[in-house]
This record gives C-alpha cells, sequence and structure tokens, in this order.
C-alpha cells in the first residue's frame, strides 16, 4: 500500500475538504440566485406590463375628457374662423392634440378608437349629427424608456380581436407567433405565458378595449441578470477558494520545511552525527507541538551528544588504560627479569661451597648484586608512583630543602666510575620548598637518564644557579639528535628515544612521565633543550627568600 507523504495528503484533504464543498455549494447558490432571479424577472414583467396598461389607460380617458370639453362648448363660438383659430390655439398650448376636426356621425369608424401609425384618433359628440374629432400621440412607452431598468424589453400594445401590432418601442419588430398564438381573451385582466423559463412574458389588459400590453424579457435582459449573477457568483467561489488554496499551501509549506527539519535530524542522528539539531522556520503558521517536538528532540540529541563524547572519552581513557597495562605488563617482565637474573645468579655464586672466591671477586659480586637491587627498587618506585599521579591524590611533606645536598646525595647513590658526574654551583643557593623525597626521586630519574644516554660515556654535568632570581638546576649530558617530534613526546608513558642507545640500555620509559608529574606538583618549571646536547632545566619557583 502507498504510503502518501503530507503534502501529498494535504492536498488530497484540501480537495475532499474544500474544492469538493465549494463546487457543490456553488452550484446550489447558482441555482438557487437563478431561479431567484427567474421569479423577479417575471414579478417586473407583470408590474411594467400592469404599469403600461393602467398609464395608458389613464392617459386616454383624459385625453378623451379633454376632447367632451372642448366638443361641449364648440356651438357657442360664434364665427367659423374663429372655430378654426380656437383648434390652432388649443393644438399650440396643450401639445395634447392634433388634427382636430369636426365630421359627421355618418362617418365615424368602427371601432371609434383607432390607431393609425403612433397616434390614436378620439371622438367626442357636439350634437346629433356632428363629433369632434383629435389624435393624440401614443408617446408614453418612449417616455418610459428614458427610464435606465426599463430599457432593453421589447414593449408591444396589441389589439387583442386581430392579433396585430398596434405601436411598440421597436417599431421594425414584428409580432413572432408565440405572441400571435396566444389567447388575449381570457378572464385574467393581466398574467405570464411563454414557454422559456428564463425569458418571461407579461401582459396586462387595458380597460374598455380590446388592447393588451405586453412586455418581453429579452436575451439582452437574461445575460444581464441571470447569467451575470451567476458569473459572479461562480468568480467569488473562485476566488473564496484560491484564497483557502494560497493560505493552506503557505502553511503547508512552513510546516513541511519544519517536517523536514525533523527528517533531517533523525536522519544525522542515525548515521552518528549526534550534534545535529532542529532549525525551524518560527511564525504564526508554525504549530506549538512543532516547536515543542523540536526543543524536546534538540534536548534529547544534545543528551545523547554529551553521552556519546563522555563514552568516547571513556573509551579512549580504557584504550589508554589498556594500553598501559600491556606496557606495564610487558615493561615489568623484561626490565624486572635482568636485574633479578643477576641477584639470582650472583647470590648463588656467593653462596657455594665447592669454589673459592677471592675477597676482590666477593666485592664485585655483591657490587653488582646492590646496583641490580637498587635498579629494582627504582623500577618499584616508578610504577607505585603512577597510580598517585594520574588520580592526582598523591601527598607530600613540603619544608626547607638544601638543593645541592640533594644532589650529592644522588650523586653518591649513582656514582659511576666510567660516567661520573661533575656539579657547578655558580653562586649561593637558597633553600627551596619541596619535598625531600619526591625531590630526589625526581633527580635519580633525571640524572640516572643522563648517565644511560650520555654519548661516548661524556661527564654528565650538573649546573646550580639563580636566574631571574630561582634557583635554577641543569643537568647536561652529549646525546645524538632529538626530533621535534619526539621532543613533544618524551614526558608521555612509555616513550624512549629510538637510537643506538636505547637498544643496549634498559628502563621503563616511565622516567620523565613521573618528573613532569612530581614537578607540577611541587611547582617546579621544566624546560628541555636538545641540540648537540642533552639540557633538563629545573626552575624552582617556592624557594626561601
Amino acid at each position: 500500500m502507498k504510503h502518501f507523504k503530507i503534502i501529498e495528503q494535504i492536498s488530497i484533504v484540501l480537495v475532499v475538504a474544500v474544492l469538493i464543498p465549494f463546487i457543490t455549494i456553488g452550484i446550489i447558490i447558482s441555482n438557487v440566485s437563478q431561479q431567484s432571479v427567474r421569479k423577479e424577472l417575471a414579478a417586473n414583467a407583470s408590474l411594467m406590463a400592469e404599469f403600461i396598461a393602467d398609464s395608458t389607460e389613464k392617459y386616454i380617458e383624459f385625453s378623451q375628457a379633454q376632447l367632451n370639453q372642448m366638443a361641449s362648448g364648440f356651438n357657442y363660438i360664434p364665427a367659423t374662423m374663429s372655430k378654426i383659430q380656437y383648434f390652432n390655439d388649443i393644438e399650440d398650448k396643450t401639445k395634447l392634440f392634433k388634427n382636430l376636426e369636426v365630421i359627421e356621425k355618418a362617418k365615424l369608424p368602427n371601432p371609434k378608437t383607432k390607431i393609425k401609425e403612433d397616434y390614436i384618433t378620439l371622438y367626442s359628440p357636439i350634437d346629433k349629427h356632428y363629433y369632434l374629432a383629435g389624435d393624440i400621440r401614443i408617446n408614453i412607452i418612449n417616455e418610459l424608456f428614458k427610464d435606465e431598468n426599463l430599457r432593453g424589453r421589447n414593449i408591444f400594445i396589441i389589439d387583442g380581436t386581430t392579433k396585430e401590432l398596434i405601436t411598440s418601442n421597436t417599431k421594425a419588430l414584428q409580432i413572432d407567433d408565440e405572441l400571435k398564438g396566444f389567447d388575449y381573451n381570457k378572464k385574467e385582466k393581466s398574467g405570464l405565458f411563454g414557454d422559456v423559463k428564463n425569458t418571461p412574458k407579461a401582459y396586462s389588459k387595458i380597460h374598455n378595449s380590446s388592447w393588451v400590453v405586453i412586455v418581453d424579457t429579452t436575451k439582452k435582459i437574461t445575460k444581464n441578470t441571470i447569467n451575470k449573477a451567476r458569473y459572479k457568483i461562480i468568480l467569488s467561489l473562485l476566488l473564496a477558494a484560491l484564497s483557502i488554496i494560497i493560505i493552506v499551501s503557505l502553511y503547508s509549506y512552513y510546516l513541511y520545511i519544519n517536517i523536514r527539519q525533523l527528517f533531517k535530524a533523525i536522519t544525522a542522528i542515525s548515521k552518528g552525527n549526534y550534534a545535529k539539531k532542529i532549525h525551524l522556520i518560527k511564525n504564526a503558521f508554525t504549530p506549538h507541538e512543532t516547536i515543542f517536538l523540536a526543543k524536546e528532540f534538540n534536548y534529547m540529541a544534545n543528551k545523547i551528544d554529551v553521552s556519546y563524547r563522555d563514552l568516547k572519552k571513556k573509551n579512549k581513557e580504557l584504550k589508554q588504560l589498556n594500553e598501559y597495562r600491556e606496557n606495564l605488563i610487558n615493561s615489568t617482565s623484561h626490565e624486572f627479569r635482568t636485574p633479578l637474573t643477576s641477584i639470582i645468579g650472583y647470590t648463588s655464586r656467593l653462596l657455594r661451597h665447592d669454589i673459592v672466591l677471592d675477597n676482590e671477586t666477593r666485592i664485585k659480586s655483591l657490587k653488582i648484586i646492590k646496583e641490580q637491587a637498587q635498579r629494582l627498587s627504582k623500577m618499584v618506585e616508578d610504577l607505585l608512583v603512577i597510580p598517585e599521579l594520574d588520580s592526582m591524590s598523591m601527598k607530600f611533606d613540603i619544608a626547607e630543602v638544601d638543593l645541592i645536598e640533594s644532589v650529592q646525595k644522588v650523586m653518591e647513590y649513582l656514582n659511576k666510575d666510567d660516567i661520573p658526574f661533575i656539579l657547578d654551583v655558580k653562586s649561593n643557593i637558597p633553600y627551596v620548598w619541596v619535598d625531600e623525597y619526591r625531590l630526589e626521586q625526581i633527580l635519580i630519574n633525571i640524572m640516572d637518564n643522563a648517565q644511560k644516554y650520555s654519548l661516548d660515556k661524556a661527564p654528565v654535568r650538573i649546573n646550580i644557579d639563580i636566574e631571574d632570581n630561582m634557583p635554577v638546576l641543569k643537568v647536561i649530558n652529549k646525546c645524538e639528535k632529538i626530533t621535534p617530534k619526539m621532543k613533544e613526546k618524551l614526558f608521555d608513558k612509555f616513550i624512549r628515544v629510538d637510537s643506538t642507545l636505547t637498544r643496549t640500555t634498559r628502563g621503563t620509559g616511565l622516567g620523565l612521565y613521573i618528573v613532569k608529574g612530581l614537578a607540577g606538583a611541587m611547582n617546579i618549571d621544566i624546560d628541555l633543550e636538545c641540540s648537540d646536547e642533552f639540557i633538563m632545566t629545573l626552575k624552582f619557583k617556592d624557594y626561601v627568600k
């Protein structure tokens, strides 16, 4: 089964929940509006037909009354010339009648009210033998069409008996078959007819005549009402739908970007990048839940990152500890074997009864046993001090110590005839504040290394002086050149210089590491120079002033 993406799901929901209801509502509103406009057009046509019929009827009645009044006063005009002048004056002043004349009763038409072109001829009796005739213009329709609301309709006055067009706002327009076929003798005074629902036709009879007013709704009016209203409704719905789509699209865009950030962060963490964080685009469209999720995720990622770094650190320490263990085992297994072998061998030699040893051989054997025992003791001391240095739990007994005396004591301890020590004291040296036992341990390591690695068995020089108002001790021996890279590692654990001397001289590689740790704990600066000579400098910051 296909799982849609969020943007696809939102699009589907938008279509189902918004566009389809909008289209349905639009169709319903359009139909309701169309029905309403149809009823309005029909009602408007009926009102217009009745209004025109009433206006035409009143207009004819008013004109007939005026003509009757003129006919009743006609016999009181004395002279014929005065009667002609009277008709002319009435036509000029009233603008109502035209072609006023007196005709014989025998010449009256049937029916009496007759339309010729745009005029209706009215008749009024003067006496038993003569009638007064006058034409009035049927201009009421044209006057009505000056109103903007009435323009565009076809308005007719039809003779219901002959079904002939009497007058219209469009003279060239002929009566169509639907108008001719309509039964104008219906009892209802007014009503609607026609088969086209969007173009209703209304009629209204004129009282005391066979005339009928017809108001025809044209397709132009339909277009300007029903279709126009429909287009407005559709346009409004389209604009509303477009607005919703734009708003939802913006919301979906920001939501999608933020969710993508979450996806990227999860992918990064799954690949081991625990420092990856979620950076949201925060605005009014950003949900609170998304912000909360990003915040909690970043907090979780930070905790994982910290734990991972701690784990890496612990693994590194564990690796170093494992290396230290392996080096310690290798070192002790090799370095302890030689002195123990010598001690056991020479002790066994002295204990033999089957041979006689002279005094010189016995003393030489005892010296070797002593040297190897001292060497073994020194290695044990080095191994014991390492854990205390690493855990920084070593305790010191700080006191005033004579630096020169401590150096002389170590010189006696390490004295060798083949590689002598040369002590040079430049001036009066003050006492220093150190732990005497630990200071001797530092000196033993430095001076022992100087003897072991002295090139061509050159003497080891020890200079004690005052520099920058501080007691300074320098141990100098001739040696092979050491690279800068190797110089940086000399104070690490189990590091020995790879040279011809180290291949013949044994050691644990812990001496300088112990020197650095003890010196730092007692506020002693160490400096190392490696050129043609190996110079180890100790600067004692704490001394008796």
